[in-house]
């Protein structure tokens, strides 16, 4: 891994900046391959310390089970925690989600410019965690929206949100919450606010998924309804289907090359946005 090559870009004083909110399937569970592993010297990562790196998987450390393993469940731990150890032999990385996807698009896109994917997903959490003050369902001293606030913020002082990436909903929809329409709403609104992310800056979102055990599939319509709902009020709230894509053996996760193909369908959702956006300037 050469991250010498991303020195200039980190100084860059202009990124394109995305956010990735919601919970396990936006952070990623999916098993790395070579090109997932492998330096995009644009694509840059904001660590929890503020510091800018190489954008490789797995982006989002969200939970412990998150990481580099060797073939008898050891996780490997480098001197600095932040950092993604490559594995060896037989190793494993397991954290691939959709957003390193989107990012590497974007920065081939845009050659020029150094892209910075701001990774905010946590495993399980519900839309009560996307909240002001929200705590996450699995760690009562983590809150997830407070410090997706506070990382965006910090990014925002080297670059400009153009995207905000959501997959979020499996946890409400087996606890069928309630009024999930009016909760993720102000979830957005709150997103817009708090970060000053006008109408030029889309939210996109991609439905449940179709392989999900009865708890959860029997339930999706909670969040799925929520979604086209707010998408058929909100022209800058934006769909994208996963329904076809492949759970990895677990019934709950998608597995890499859904992950992959999940990353190029929000990116062709935000190109096609830009591109109407800008036409009607």
């Amino acid at each position: 891994m050469n991250e010498k090559e991303c020195e200039p870009w980190i100084k860059a004083p202009d990124k394109l900046l995305v956010l990735l909110a919601g919970q396990s399937n936006m952070a990623g569970r999916g098993y790395a391959g070579p090109d997932d592993l492998t330096v995009i010297p644009n694509l840059l990562m904001i660590r929890p310390d503020g510091k800018w790196q190489a954008a490789i998987e797995p982006i989002t450390k969200d939970r412990k089970f998150i990481g580099t393993f060797s073939a008898s469940g050891e996780k490997i731990v480098s001197d600095d925690p932040f950092e993604t150890v490559l594995p060896q032999g037989d190793q494993k990385v397991c954290g691939v989600g959709p957003g390193r996807t989107f990012g590497r698009l974007l920065a081939e896109a845009n050659p020029d410019r150094a892209v910075g994917l701001i990774p905010c997903a946590v495993g399980g959490t519900s839309i009560r965690a996307w909240m002001p003050g929200g705590s996450d369902d699995w760690d009562p001293d983590n809150f997830p929206y407070d410090q997706a606030i506070r990382k965006a913020a910090e990014a925002q002082k080297s670059g400009r949100i153009v995207a905000v990436l959501w997959h979020q909903g499996e946890n409400d929809a087996v606890k069928q919450t309630e009024h999930y329409l009016e909760k993720l709403r102000t979830v957005v609104q709150n997103f817009r606010r708090d970060l000053r992310l006008g109408p030029e800056v889309p939210f996109i979102a991609g439905d449940l998924a179709s392989f999900y055990e009865e708890k959860i599939a029997a339930h999706v319509g909670i969040v799925d309804d929520a979604l086209a709902a707010l998408a058929a009020e909100d022209p800058s709230f934006l769909t994208v289907t996963t329904k076809d894509l492949k759970d990895r053996g677990d019934r709950l996760h998608y597995d890499t090359a859904s992950q992959h193909e999940f990353g190029k369908r929000l990116f062709a959702a935000w190109q096609d946005y830009r591109k109407k956006f800008e036409t009607a300037k």
